[in-house]
């Protein structure tokens, strides 16, 4: 019980802090940075303490707690400095992410620590606490989602006979905070006088049961990977996030089958064999993705996203070394090898958390040197630079290499430029910059297309067209030869529906398609040819030339059609 009430209270003080440090500090401090310090540093100091406390006494559990705390905090204020603004900061994301490694991997390293001054490097306890960790948190926020529901169902209840004393306490900002941090608190604490019964055992064994299945998926990508390649493997989803996604699964369900040690690892043949060959394919999948991650920064430069799938690579590469190295050392102790490696990477992964913090791994800096080292090496159109992210995204150094660009930049760049600076989101400037691309090719479609019959006006048919259909166009009717298609503008025949519809011959190739107009927009479709006799027959090699002569007639039928000697092409439904 008094586990419990120590535990709830932490909790209670803890969400009226976080509180204070959301709603009562910014009127206070008004530097945005040395706020997102505080808050940043406030929030992993208790989240750690509640991960330790339980196990250990409060007083105990203080020191850690406010060295991963002060440490986070120091990290969020070095990094933050890079950005113009806090939201910069929190947009970028990456930085967020590294700071939530170094608490999570950090907690069950000090956990260990404290029940034993060696306990760092003894993998079973760091393997118990960790698990431990994640249980408690689990149940403790399903404890504190429960209590919640059966409040606004009370609440919902007593309104029934107008009652509406929980509704107007929920409605008290820092008391929800408090209540939130007490009652998970009192689930955490549950959990652990209960952790015989609630233990993490049953994860594992579930863990464990999706190793084979895993496997057999893995083992079907890679006999696959030669027939298909990694070309839109994965529709609009990174590639080589999704390998290194799969490659992080693998070694967590490895690492479940392993357990704490032989003693508690799986006795299935099935399933140590499974773990041994998924050792053996996970260097496969990182191949693959450091290979993805490569093509793109080749193709398109380094960009902040690009640098933290490098900067991951880099710790798969570890892991796949270690791996190799268990497994292929010899039947006797590789289990023993693996859970050693498991160690060791936990610290060079919380090291390189903190490093990529630093201005040692600044990757808006790289991704800014290499973005205008393409633009002064002529290797990147204008219209395929970042400039919005390095307006918004990139922070400070994004901001002077869009001023150093700017100094080389033409007209048309400047004015992109001056656009990404003002736009409000990375959508508005985008569909500006489309916008001014679509108008920039009805231009030049304007050379390279005839339209017939002679006197119809070129505006109103390109102004018509949507980008698909500009762009397919630019496909058929290519420079050099201009003009290489003919439009031909069908009119109405005997039905008004049809006024707008025209024909579209290229040059390049003997075919023909129909521009249907639909709801004020053009769109390509197929055209089918028939001779007099009724039967569908390829155009001919010279239609071209003989529709741009003026050889052709319009035939009214139930709308009119194109006829070029005996053939009549039909535009298709």
């Amino acid at each position: 019980m008094k586990d419990r009430l120590e535990l709830a209270g932490i909790g209670a003080i803890a969400g009226l802090c976080l509180w204070s440090l959301f709603e009562l500090l910014p009127d206070v401090v008004e530097e945005g940075f040395l706020l997102l310090a505080l808050t940043v540093g406030a929030s992993v100091f208790f989240s750690v303490l509640m991960a330790l406390v339980g196990p250990e006494r409060p007083l105990r559990a203080i020191l850690p707690s406010l060295a991963l705390g002060g440490l986070t905090g120091l990290l969020a204020l070095w990094s933050g400095l890079r950005f113009q603004t806090v939201d910069g900061f929190f947009d970028a994301g990456h930085p967020l992410m590294a700071l939530f490694v170094i608490a999570l991997v950090g907690a069950p390293f000090a956990a260990a620590t404290l029940e034993d001054r060696a306990g760092w490097r003894d993998y079973a306890r760091l393997f118990d606490s960790a698990w431990g960790i994640f249980i408690r948190y689990v149940a403790g926020w399903l404890f504190a989602g429960l209590i919640f529901v059966v409040l606004l169902l009370s609440d919902e209840l007593l309104k029934l006979v107008g009652i509406r004393i929980i509704d107007d306490l929920l409605d008290i900002d820092w008391l929800r905070y408090t209540l939130v941090g007490a009652v998970f608190g009192l689930g955490v604490a549950t959990v652990h006088e209960l952790r015989e019964y609630v233990s993490p055992v049953l994860v594992h064994r579930l863990l464990r049961m999706l190793l084979p299945l895993v496997l057999l998926v893995v083992i079907v990508f890679i006999g696959a990977l030669p027939f298909r390649g990694l070309s839109d493997l994965f529709g609009k989803l990174s590639t080589a996030g999704v390998l290194m996604a799969v490659a992080f699964a693998g070694v967590t369900l490895i690492t479940a089958a392993i357990d704490r040690d032989d003693e508690n690892a799986s006795e299935m043949k099935l399933m140590t064999f499974s773990a041994r060959i998924m050792s053996l394919l996970i260097p496969v999948l990182v191949g693959r993705a450091i290979y993805a991650v490569w093509i793109r920064i080749a193709a398109y430069g380094w960009t902040p996203q690009r640098g933290m799938a490098a900067y991951t690579a880099v710790f798969l590469i570890g892991y796949v070394g270690w791996y190799l190295w268990s497994v292929l050392s010899g039947a006797q102790g590789w289990q023993g090898r693996l859970r050693q490696s498991n160690l060791y990477m936990a610290l060079v992964v919380w090291g390189g958390a903190v490093l990529w913090l630093t201005p040692l791994a600044h990757v808006e800096a790289l991704s800014v040197r290499s973005q205008v080292a393409r633009f002064e090496a002529g290797t990147v159109k204008a219209a395929e630079l970042p400039l919005y992210e390095m307006a918004h995204d990139w922070g400070r150094v994004g901001e002077a290499g869009l001023a150093k660009i700017e100094t080389m930049a033409d007209a048309p760049l400047k004015e992109r430029i001056v656009a990404a600076r003002e736009a409000k989101s990375v959508w508005q400037f985008k569909t500006v910059a489309r916008a001014e691309n679509d108008t920039a090719l009805r231009a030049k479609l304007t050379n390279r297309i005839k339209i017939l019959p002679e006197g119809e006006g070129h505006t109103s048919v390109f102004e018509a067209m949507e980008r698909g259909t500009l762009m397919a166009l630019e496909r058929h009717c290519p420079e050099g030869t201009e003009p290489s298609c003919a439009i031909v503008m069908l009119g109405a025949g005997a039905d008004a529906v049809f006024s707008g519809d025209a024909l579209l011959v290229a040059q390049e190739q003997p075919r023909v398609w129909t521009l249907r107009l639909q709801s004020g927009q053009y769109y390509l479709q197929q055209a089918l040819a028939y001779d007099a006799a009724g039967r569908e027959r390829a155009v001919p090699e010279n239609l071209f030339e003989q529709v741009t002569a003026g050889a052709f007639e319009l035939k009214p039928k139930i709308r009119n059609v194109l006829g070029v000697g005996d053939l009549s092409i039909i535009p298709y439904n």
